[in-house]
This record gives structure tokens, sequence and C-alpha cells, in this order.
């Protein structure tokens, strides 16, 4: 590679750093986040570090355990449809932007920067199921400003 195209990607890529902030998403907007014994089957954590240069889309839920890293800038859609099919699942309908933290317990206890309510959307009609996707595709997009 030479010195010009070398050049041109180091300053494309960004430096590696953990994620600012998260998204926690739940079952219930009366789910406690201050309760001793919290429930990590109702809430699936979403939060954007950069690595290897690039932003990702990490998303980790806790019971049954699993975590899926999206590329942010190529795969957003695949993000938004593994939240969805959570919020499927739970019946949910609540995302909080919360600080990052690595302890999920605290993180869970966080109280919102922001919050949304997504639940105007959950007909099973083709044009409703859409809407409510590019909802959470913006919703997905606050974490990659920040």
């Amino acid at each position: 590679m030479n010195d010009l195209a070398r050049e041109i990607v180091d300053f494309a890529s960004q430096p590696d750093r953990p994620s600012q902030f998260a998204l926690v998403v739940s079952a219930s907007a009366r789910f406690d986040f201050r309760n001793e014994q919290l429930d990590h089957s109702e809430a699936m954590i979403v939060h954007a570090p950069i690595e290897q240069g690039k932003p990702v889309l990490h998303i980790i839920s806790y019971e049954p355990y699993y975590s899926f890293k999206y590329n942010a800038s190529g795969n957003i859609d695949g993000a938004a449809a593994c939240v969805y099919g959570f919020l499927t699942k739970t019946s949910g309908d609540y995302i909080r932007l919360v600080g990052f933290s690595e302890d999920v317990d605290g993180l869970l206890r966080s109280p919102a920067i922001s919050e949304w309510n997504i639940s105007l959307n959950r007909s099973g009609e083709p044009e409703a199921m859409i809407k409510r996707l590019q909802m959470l595709k913006q919703i997905l997009k606050t974490l990659l400003v920040m």
C-alpha cells in the first residue's frame, strides 16, 4: 500500500474505545431497575464501541446469554431486526438510553437519559412492522453519534 493510501485509511479509521452510552431494551416501563433481584431475562443491552477502527453495535442478552456484533456502518438493519425480535418475544416496547458501564446490574439501575416507547406500532400490519423497524434503526443510530 502506498503512503497516500495508508494515510487515507488511517484518517478514516477511529481509535478503538468503549461505548459511552448504552440502550437498555426492556419488556416493560415498570421493570424495576432498582430491585435487588434483577431479572436479566427482561432486558437486552445494546452499546456501540469502536473496534478495529470501526463502529460496532454490540447486542447482549443475559438469560439466555447471547452476544452479537454488527458492523454499524453496513448492517444496522440486522441489529434492528435482532432488537425487534427481542421486543416481540418479550412483548416489550421500552428503550432507555443510559451511560454505559461494564457492570450489568449497575447499568440496568442507571437513570435514563432518554426513553422511547415504541408500542404505538404493535399491529401485525406490514406497514406498522416496517415503521417500527425504522424507529428502531433511528434509535440505534443515537449510539453512533455520541
